[in-house]
């Protein structure tokens, strides 16, 4: 392989995450520090690592190249996606006023308090086995990434990248995580912007960058056709409706998600980011890279792998340096559903098995020696991923399938558990058992309806019957009715849900576009400008000397 200079990029952005997760290691004093960030993680960094835990690289790489392959019609499949955030807007603030009253970090800490002890193990081994299955097909990934792009041994780059991504996670727990997603997203923002720009100009050469790009829906129209245009040529409204199903459980209650409703500052402030992550998410990254995915179709129709069409375009169209800054950003990405997945597994082991094991025999727990225990148990964990990762790839497909197996077995469950008085022990272990149950029986035989769909069914209906037949004595279904949502957020949430629904409508108007691909740009650069502004710590009022008698008195 060729030696570039440039190549420098992803070698210091590496080094330079490592940096991250080792200073942030030093402000690690308590459990709470290391597992949700001491619960008062800035809106900035919060908006990052809630967006960057979903769109990774395979929203990056693999959407861009869906639309690629299949046309404008597979936009639905990420605006299905970005709905999940208009339910997480609901729950996130009442999950996160369940941290202000009891001590939970984990996913499993909520079904112990709402259920019982066995219901939470349970949770713990469905959400163990799918956080270490996506860490190692990610590790993966990021082979296949450097592989195509530059060229390098896909062993050797799942070994340092995965080396370097267990680094910073042990050391910086949840901040370090979020504080690299923060950076990850900035530089995955930036590209789409310069991508989509320098993308129509290339198109057409004769106009200037912001011409072209306002004049990007015809050009697209001109060479691909309307056809390949159209937003509803291969979609069903039952396949959407199937989309928004499956990605509701992954996006709202998996471990890395609640993770970080946890780290919130405050119920304010993830109710405001879910709304902000669902326009983001499902009006300005959707459309920005159904964008690429066209423009790739148009500049490189005969691409041998589609999935590549980000990375490609940032290397040819605009400069190799530009290129590469972007092609790191997209590795980040990668290692951002690593590290998230890493941190969420290793925490699974320790504060769901090891201090619960101590709490039973009646021993302390210490906050430093945990914090070390679980930094071991990453570094474990992350080795056997990559491990798994390079010695047999086709186990990453059978334990990728085990995310369907958690959403399929514990949605249900948890959803009640949050809003339903009545539901039990009982009704959510027969849920979650008979759900995860039923989404391996239906994958495997291959079912027409999607498997995480009839899990969920059987779910429900096991929930519910044995919530109802068998009676549980206490109050436990009365500790999590916290209102949240006040007469003025519902005007919020229905107003963003109007300019959600305005965006949808208007996309099927090839007129309309020149107003949306503006929208839409505007959109990403207003992202990247207030994550660089709200990331800066506010200033601290003065205090007068009176004040602060006043205080001491």
């Amino acid at each position: 392989m060729e030696w570039h200079t440039y190549y420098l990029i992803p070698i210091i952005y590496l080094i330079a995450m490592i940096v991250i997760g080792v200073m942030v290691s030093g402000k690690q004093d308590s459990r709470a520090d290391f597992y949700v960030a001491d619960n008062k993680m800035n809106s900035a960094v919060l908006f990052s690592t809630v967006l960057a835990t979903v769109v990774g690289a395979n929203t990056y790489m693999g959407f861009s190249g869906l639309v690629y392959t299949g046309g404008f019609s597979l936009i639905w499949m990420l605006v299905a996606a970005s709905t999940s955030y208009f339910v997480l807007f609901f729950i996130s603030g009442r999950i996160r006023k369940i941290a202000e009253h009891y001590e939970v970090f984990t996913l499993p800490d909520l079904m112990a308090e709402r259920y019982n002890r066995p219901v939470a193990t349970l949770t713990t081994f469905c959400s163990l086995i799918a956080l270490i299955g996506s860490a190692g097909g990610s590790i993966l990934g990021i082979g296949m990434i450097l592989n195509t792009i530059l060229g390098i041994n896909p062993i050797v780059a799942i070994v340092v990248t995965a080396a370097i991504t267990i680094t910073y996670t042990t050391f910086g727990g949840l901040m370090g995580v979020a504080l690299t997603d923060w950076a990850q997203t900035i530089i995955m923002l930036i590209g789409l912007i310069l991508v989509i720009l320098f993308g129509f100009q290339a198109m057409d050469p004769g106009s200037s960058v912001f011409s072209a790009s306002l004049n990007g829906g015809e050009l697209l129209k001109g060479v691909l056709g309307t056809e390949f245009m159209s937003t509803t040529e291969t979609v069903t409204f039952m396949l959407v409706i199937g989309w928004v199903i499956t990605f509701m459980p992954l996006n709202t209650v998996s471990q890395t998600q609640i993770q970080r409703i946890y780290s919130a500052k405050s119920v304010k402030s993830i109710q405001r980011i879910s709304l902000l992550v669902a326009l983001f998410m499902g009006v300005s990254m959707a459309f920005g890279l159904t964008l690429i995915g066209g423009i790739g179709k148009s500049l490189l129709p005969d691409l041998a792998n589609p999935e590549t069409i980000l990375p490609v375009l940032s290397m040819e169209i605009i400069n190799p340096w530009i290129g590469m800054i972007i092609v790191t950003g997209i590795l980040g990405a990668c290692m951002s559903t690593i590290d998230s997945n890493l941190l969420g597994a290793g925490i699974h082991v320790t504060r769901d098995l090891y201090e619960h094991r101590l709490k039973r025999k009646g021993l302390p727990i210490d906050d430093k020696k945990t914090i070390r225990l679980t930094r071991w148990t990453l570094v474990i964990i992350g080795a056997f991923s990559t491990v798994a990762a390079i010695l047999t790839p086709s186990i990453m497909g059978l334990l990728l399938f085990t995310l369907k197996i958690f959403a399929g077995a514990t949605f249900v469950p948890i959803m009640l558990g949050l809003f339903w008085p009545k539901a039990n022990s009982y009704g959510a272990m027969a849920g979650i058992i008979g759900g995860g149950v039923t989404t391996i029986l239906c994958s495997i035989m291959q079912t027409s309806i999607d498997p995480v769909i009839l899990g969920l069914i059987v779910s429900l209906a096991g929930t519910l019957l044995f919530s109802l037949l068998f009676k549980e004595e206490g109050d436990k279904g009365q500790k999590f009715l916290f209102k949240t949502v006040t007469k003025k957020d519902y005007g919020i949430f229905a107003g963003s849900v109007v300019i959600y629904a305005a965006f949808m409508i208007s996309i099927n108007f090839i007129n309309m576009w020149p107003l949306l691909i503006a929208c839409s740009l505007i959109g990403l650069c207003v992202g990247v400008i207030a994550l660089f502004a709200f990331v800066m710590p506010k200033k601290k009022e003065k205090v007068t000397v009176t004040e602060l008698e006043n205080q001491s008195n």
